[in-house]
């Protein structure tokens, strides 16, 4: 009779430590399946594999949980979750992680059944059917998405050529406007020489002019017309800046007619009745 109570004992307390490690290994399993509902909901690229690697270490530590409880069917579960979650981790693209994703979270949901059960000692629910199409499901997602990432990597070569071909053409635009400008500054350095040659020259002679002006003013004794003789077509290097060529000629042309016209039109004045 000691012997069976002793028995009946031991046998309670390996059930309740059982249920106390399944217990734990639930808690810990809700963990990880919030993580990987937030990895699926997650609105950004960034975000799911976040979530999802929060969800794999909880996975993982929940995995270590089951195996001490002895719950075998959530333990398969968990495996196979832990597996798609951790492709979800760091996938080609958003919608492959969103894909591995929702496997994981299947397989979770079947972990809390399977806990579920092994807590309150139900029958075990066959679930081999279940991670069947799983893996027939992934296979041809994965059959599937390969053709499609092979269009998107054409696609994506295609553009790259199409913009490493306009790069090439606004640099040799550019080149082309470099080199414009380049002519174009060397043609007005060269413009500017020639007005500073006309401007020199038509200023020495523009004075020898006003000086014998001057003194035939002085011999006919007409005042009015040495007063004009002011060198008022003198003008700094400066303004050159502001005029072509042509222009420059046109002004000392002008100066030069000009300063004719006015001392004709001064002795006239000068001529006594």
């Amino acid at each position: 009779m000691r012997k069976f109570t002793l028995s009946l004992l031991l046998l309670l307390l390996a059930f309740y430590a059982g249920f106390a490690q399944c217990t734990s290994a639930y808690s810990s399993a809700s963990y990880a399946l919030a993580h990987t509902k937030r990895a699926l909901n997650a609105d950004n690229f960034d975000h799911q594999m976040l979530y999802a690697d929060r969800g794999v270490a909880a996975m993982e530590k929940a995995k270590v949980l089951i195996e001490d409880c002895g719950c075998q069917p959530a333990l398969n579960e968990i495996v196979n979750g832990l597996d798609n979650l951790s492709k979800a981790t760091d996938p080609e693209d958003w919608k492959a992680g969103r894909f591995y994703t929702q496997i994981a979270l299947e397989h979770m949901q079947l972990v809390m059944g399977a806990l579920d059960r092994c807590t309150t000692g139900a029958p075990e629910i066959e679930t081999t059917s279940d991670l069947t199409a799983s893996a027939d499901t992934t296979t041809e997602y994965l059959a599937v998405n390969n053709t499609d990432l092979s269009d998107e990597q054409a696609r994506l070569e295609a553009e790259k050529r199409r913009l490493e071909e306009q790069q090439r053409l606004l640099e040799e635009k550019i080149a082309q406007q470099r080199a414009m400008a380049e002519r174009a500054k060397m043609a007005r350095e060269q413009e500017l020489e020639e007005q500073l040659v006309i401007k020199r020259a038509a200023e020495v002679h523009l004075a020898a002019m006003e000086e014998s002006l001057k003194d035939l003013a002085e011999s006919l004794g007409c005042q009015k017309a040495m007063a004009l003789l002011n060198g008022s077509y003198m003008r700094s290097d400066d303004v050159l800046n502001n005029e072509n060529l042509k222009e420059t000629r046109n002004y000392y042309i002008q100066q030069t007619i000009r300063m004719q016209r006015d001392v004709a039109a001064a002795l006239e004045s000068c001529k006594k009745p």
